[in-house]
């Protein structure tokens, strides 16, 4: 268990993308897999559905996610949780 928790941890860290990078939706993805594995990742207060898609196009208009990620992103309730001092992004949770 501690060593599936360890490889988890690492992978996560893997994801050290900078401010200029675009998560596509396979990224996009990816990381909404491995956030939800992730206990209290996320918040624990639910995000409302017309939040999660101001809060994906929030983070199109600002070029961090691709058109596909942001499409996907609203198919499936999964909004980008982004850092206000970096505009990287930190984590991707499931909305309501």
């Amino acid at each position: 268990m501690l060593i599936n928790a360890i490889a988890l941890v690492s992978t996560l860290t893997s994801f050290s993308y900078q401010a200029n990078d675009v998560f596509t939706i396979e990224a996009y993805e990816e990381r909404a897999r491995l956030d939800s594995q992730v206990r209290n990742r996320c918040t624990s207060v639910p995000v409302s559905y017309s939040d999660v898609k101001i809060r994906i196009n929030w983070a199109y208009n600002q070029g961090l996610i691709t058109e596909r990620a942001s499409y996907w992103g609203k198919a499936y309730a999964y909004y980008p949780v982004i850092d206000m001092f970096s505009h990287q992004i930190t984590a991707i949770c499931k909305g309501g």
